[in-house]
This record gives structure tokens, sequence and C-alpha cells, in this order.
């Protein structure tokens, strides 16, 4: 801000970050704009990337992060409700600040002027609202994508839409279906992992549901999954409540609205494994344990456990035995046995299926008796068996 400013053009730094600034939270990220043209930014900066210059964006990377400054513009006609057709560039910050979303989202801050807040931001802070810049209506009509976003900053913040803004949104619902599911996804995760998961449910009532999840919408945005959401915490906070939003579902038609989502692979195949696993019993037997152990592996086992925590099904004894097994590093899948399939060649198994099936009853054999799981003793077992 100060190289721009020190070469005679206003700067501020501009939307999320000043919010989140005024709420006392750390910004992710830095936005700025100016009234210096993108070419007038590269010259004044040695590293930079043209991230989005046909809008005027340039981001400056400094001492290793991105720094993005727009110049101030006035947006063209919205074709495709997602981007205007053209941009103008304009001289004055207040043309900059209409074209933006919400009133939260439009402040602009500098240390010569402070918070510069024309459309009453302070207030809808204050009063936890979430209000359109001007005519909610025009905003949703320019870019519908602002929709859910309206309904993620609320679950964000723990804030109310107001009135005006929430008809809109529903006016504007079926703008969903010219929106990436890319993008779609983006906003509908950021709302599941917020501090208010239930939000999602606001996408159903104002009528988005079934433009979000296009198939078996109405399973989905289910009030009864609202208990869960609160109780799952940590690193697989995504994969916990995307098996609770689809508890309804079976495995492959979780697997489907997953993929249409564009989620990563990672964390459709673990919902899935979550949802076929959850409501089996959990058996008490040592044995048992290991055999289910095997069978889901050790991520999903532990996903399942933290997901019945949160259903109320936990079982503790059961939970303690598995985490003894795994204490004690006693056997419970094919690669824990002190043989391999090589071995098994070599001791005159015959090739094919034979030697799977040996190595499973190896298995069963260690998981009865961890002290058989070494080289001699398995391979005697495999000799009298022959």
């Amino acid at each position: 801000m100060n190289t721009l400013q020190n070469a005679g053009f206003e700067a501020f730094i501009v939307g999320g970050c000043v919010r989140d600034s005024i709420l006392g939270k750390v910004p992710g990220d830095w936005d700025i704009t100016t009234s210096a043209l993108p070419q007038e930014v590269k010259g004044l900066f040695g590293n930079t990337v043209d991230t989005g210059i046909q809008h005027g964006t340039v981001m400056v990377i400094r001492h290793g992060c991105g720094y993005e400054i727009t110049t101030y513009r006035i947006d063209g006609q919205y074709n495709d409700s997602r981007h205007p057709e053209k941009v103008e560039f304009t001289p004055s910050l207040e043309e900059d600040l209409k074209r933006r979303d919400f009133t939260i989202n439009a402040f602009a801050y500098n240390p010569e002027r402070g918070v510069v807040d024309l459309f009453d931001g302070i207030s809808d802070l204050n009063n936890g609202l979430i209000r359109c810049v001007g005519d909610p209506f025009r905003r949703f009509d320019e870019d519908a994508l602002r929709i859910m976003r309206a309904v993620r900053f609320s679950s964000q913040l723990s804030f109310k839409i107001e009135d005006e803004t929430e008809k809109a949104i529903s006016h504007f619902a079926d703008r969903l279906a010219n929106i990436s599911c890319e993008r779609i996804r983006v906003e509908f995760e950021k709302t599941l992992c917020s501090p208010n998961p239930s939000y999602v449910n606001e996408y159903a009532r104002l009528g988005l549901g079934g433009y979000i999840i296009r198939r078996y919408a109405d399973r989905c945005f289910d009030r009864s999954s609202e208990a869960l959401y609160p109780q799952m915490t940590g690193e697989d906070l995504k994969i916990l409540r995307m098996a609770a939003f689809c508890k309804n579902l079976t495995p492959d038609e979780a697997r489907e609205i997953i993929r249409d989502l564009t989620f990563d692979n990672r964390t459709r195949d673990l919902t899935a494994a979550i949802l076929k696993y959850k409501d089996e019993p959990m058996p008490n037997d040592r044995v048992q344990i290991k055999k289910a152990l095997g069978e889901m592996g050790l991520e999903v086992f532990g996903l399942v456990q933290e997901y019945r925590k949160a259903a109320g099904t936990y079982d503790e004894a059961a939970a303690e035995t598995a985490e003894d097994i795994l204490r004690s590093g006693e056997p419970y899948m094919v690669s824990h046995l002190a043989v391999s399939g090589n071995d098994l060649i070599d001791a005159g198994v015959p090739l094919g299926g034979q030697v799977g099936d040996c190595l499973d009853e190896l298995l069963d054999a260690v998981i009865r008796d961890p002290g058989l799981n070494t080289k001699e003793s398995l391979l005697r077992i495999v000799k009298e068996s022959l």
C-alpha cells in the first residue's frame, strides 16, 4: 500500500480482510484495491502474476505470500450468472465498493482514512446481519453464487440473513443451475464445516437444495442430522459431517452425489465406507474385533468409531479392546503375516488363487493365536496342509 501511495495512487485493503480485522479475527488473505491501472501496478512491483488482469487483478508476491491488487472497477453486464462480460476501470473507490456483494464485505481501509463504510456495514456487523449492497435482486441477478455465499457467511459468522436479501435468494434459486459444481462445492463445504453446520438445511428451506444436491436432495437435507454435526470435530471433520449429511443414503448413492459435487476421492471413499459400517453391530469378541479391523482397515475403523460417538452408539469396551490389539501389535491383516506369497510358492503352494486362500487361512490362525505368527510356524502349518 505504501508503494502504491508513494507513487501517487490510492490504495486500500478491502473486503473480507477488513471485516475479519474488525471482528478481531486473523484474515486468511489480504486483498488490496487501488486507483492504479494493472500495468501501473506491474511497473511498481518486480514479482507479479497476472491472475486476472482482464478484470484488473494482479498478484504481487512478497516474502513468499501473494497479495491480489485490483484496480477500482465498474462491472459490465453479467450474461452467465457469474462473471461480468467486461469491466470498466474507474478512479472512484465508491463506484468500486458499490459492486460488492454484502455490506459486511464492502469495507475498505487505509491508515489515513481509517475504515470506509459506505453502506452501514458496521451496523450490520453489530446486529449480526447479512444484507446485500443496494438492491439484493440486482446483486443476485449479477452473480448467482452470491445466494450460496449469503448462507455460508451466515453459518460462519452466526448471522441472520436480512429479509429482503432472503426473498431474493429464493427468487434466484434456479440460477444455481448455471454455476459450476466446483464453485457450489466450495460454498457447501465451507457451510458444512462452519461453526453452524446445521445451516446446510437453510439451503433447502430457501429452495436451493435440489440445485446443490441434484439427486437424493430430499433424503440429504434432513433435520435429524443436525444433532450429529456439532459432535464431530478434528482433522476429518469434512468426512464425518459428509457421512452425517448422507446418512439416509446407501454407500453407492453417497458416492454419486459426492462425485457430482467434485469432492476428492478420499472424501468419497471414506464417507461411503462410514455409511457401510456405521450401523453394523460392533463385535465384543477379541477375535472378531481383529477381523473387523482387517476388513475395514485402521483408518475406516477409527472414523466409524468417531461417527458412533456422535450418534450415541459408541461401544467403549470394544474400542478399548481394539486399542489394546493395536498397542500389542497383534496381527489382523495379511500384510502383518510373517510370510509372503512368495514364501508360500517356495514352500510348494501352487500358483493362482490357492496362494491367496492359504494366506487367508494363515491369517485366521494367527488372529486366533498371535503366537503362531513366525515364519517357521506358518511354513510348518503350510507343509502339514500340503
